[in-house]
């Protein structure tokens, strides 16, 4: 039965893909900014079955719903680190794809670029777990210049992901908490638009998330990371905190899906604090 159902499943990927073997070019296609959507696994027996679900919660949340550039001079970006040591990447003639130094995940990442179905481009991965090698098929989302996405990839829409090089001041801190709410809140608005799901660890703001709501958490390391030291954290935190607390009055959004509520949300604690 499941012979049956991946030979379905090839054929199917093979009819939707667009490639032709003489002038798809991979190194060209992968190069652009992506939102990595999610891996189709391709299981091939039952123990494959047993090993992946253990292993797929924590695949989904290392790789799933990043932003990654692969620029055409040859280096790796992942948003989250744009700031530090950038990768590096290159395509085979074959399509198989290497990254190198690029980051938690792509530290030595091995894969092949398949194919292209309308703006996604498929990567194929082999991993080994246990004793197995399992197939999984990565979807990119490619974000063009023109999409509303696009300024999550501007260096100037991500300064505040740059740790400061001196202590800040009240409105310093306050313009940077004002930047990750608006940034986060386009984030929800791409991810919502691409996405059946949502992934909190990319977010660096102190907020844990419910399906009609948000609810604050103590700052870690991702968030106080994000300023010069604890004290600025705490500042920050604080200022997050007092916004929360006198926009009450600003109704939780309830149009659209949660993701959509969480971005509406943002970008109304952005408006009052400004």
């Amino acid at each position: 039965m499941i012979n049956k159902f991946l030979f379905l499943f090839c054929f199917v990927l093979a009819s939707c893909l667009n490639v032709n073997k003489q002038t798809f070019n991979a190194q060209k296609e992968i190069q652009g900014n992506w939102l990595i959507l999610y891996p189709k696994h391709i299981l091939k027996t039952n123990t494959q079955r047993q090993i992946y679900i253990k292993a797929q919660d924590s695949i989904v949340s290392l790789f799933g719903l990043k932003l990654v550039s692969f620029t055409g001079n040859g280096e790796f970006v992942q948003i989250d680190s744009l700031f530090d040591s950038h990768g590096k990447w290159a395509v085979a003639d074959t399509g198989n794809l290497t990254v190198k130094a690029g980051g938690k995940g792509f530290e030595n990442f091995k894969g092949t670029v398949v194919g292209v179905v309308h703006d996604t481009i498929l990567v194929e991965e082999m991993v080994r777990m246990g004793d197995e090698n399992i197939k999984l098929i990565w979807h990119l989302k490619k974000i063009e210049a023109n999409d509303k996405g696009a300024s999550l990839f501007d260096k100037n829409k991500n300064l505040w992901r740059q740790k400061p090089l001196k202590k800040e001041n009240d409105k310093e801190i306050k313009d940077r908490v004002i930047a990750m709410l608006r940034y986060y809140s386009l984030y929800f608005k791409v991810v919502s638009e691409e996405s059946i799901y949502f992934s909190p660890s990319k977010v660096f703001l102190p907020f844990t998330y419910y399906q009609h709501g948000v609810g604050l958490i103590g700052f870690d390391n991702n968030f106080s990371g994000c300023f010069y030291d604890v004290n600025d954290a705490s500042k920050a935190y604080q200022l997050i905190q007092r916004v929360v607390e006198d926009a009450r009055e600003l109704e939780f959004p309830s149009r659209g899906n949660y993701v959509t509520q969480y971005s509406d949300y943002f970008e109304r604690l952005a408006n009052y604090l400004e």
